[in-house]
């Protein structure tokens, strides 16, 4: 589906080498979007961002690490000094490490924040001061059920995505008088990299990334006086081919 009031925005995607926001960029492609990708992994971002502009679309691939605030402010000032404008900003950048509330080091510690809070601010702030000078914007924060579900080793994880949902519902207090909208996201287990990444076992019934990405568009394309907040767990009710 082409969201028309959607097409010709310019648009950033973090962590868009893989999984959710991979899908993302995808879908913001095929919408005739403008899309900065942006990842620490380059070479990934080149070959997805090859194959959407094959595809008609217009993907570029930015190196980025949402951890440095100045890699994050140079890639927000890139779009404006390109393009004028940032419509869209998704942050999607995340990662865990497992650890026991007894072992968790300083390092796993300040890595899990850094990218999963941190990141997500960092974000946040370069993306909202342009959008208020325009006078409306979107930022869409991928949080995580994880915000609100302890779990069992995942202390610091639970913790980063808790701190960045505050941080997100306290924003959208401030930036709403700019005309900026903060769409919170929180899935349940997708089915993505993410898990075997973090040593983690894969969830059943894990949602597929493309089918959130949809629905996260579907949010942004809402007329500017409906804000949306996405809460979306896994069917695990029933087996389900669908």
């Amino acid at each position: 589906m082409i969201y028309q009031n959607l097409v010709n925005k310019v648009v950033m995607v973090t962590g868009a080498s893989s999984g959710l926001g991979e899908a993302l960029a995808r879908q913001f492609g095929r919408n005739a979007c403008t899309v900065y990708m942006g990842a620490r992994n380059y070479d990934k971002l080149k070959t997805i961002a090859d194959e959407i502009n094959k595809n008609k679309g217009d993907a570029i691939p930015v190196k980025l690490d949402v951890t440095d605030p100045i890699d994050v402010a140079n890639s927000a000032q890139r779009m404006v000094m390109h393009f004028g404008r940032i419509d869209v900003w998704v942050n999607n950048a995340g990662g865990e490490t497992p650890a026991s509330v007894l072992d968790l080091t300083p390092k796993q510690l300040q890595e899990i924040t850094a990218v999963n809070y941190f990141g997500l601010v960092y974000g946040t702030q370069e993306a909202a001061k342009q959008m208020k000078t325009q006078g409306q914007g979107d930022i869409v924060q991928i949080l995580s059920t994880s915000a609100f579900t302890p779990r069992e080793n995942e202390a610091a994880y639970c913790g980063a995505k808790a701190a960045a949902e505050m941080y997100s519902k306290c924003a959208q207090k401030e930036l709403q008088q700019y005309g900026v909208r903060i769409i919170p996201v929180k899935p349940g287990g997708m089915a993505t990299n993410f898990a075997q990444n973090a040593g983690l076992q894969m969830p059943p019934q894990a949602m597929r990334p493309q089918d959130i990405a949809d629905l996260i568009l579907h949010a942004v394309a809402q007329p500017r006086n409906i804000l949306a907040d996405l809460t979306l767990f896994r069917n695990i009710l029933k087996d389900t081919n669908n």
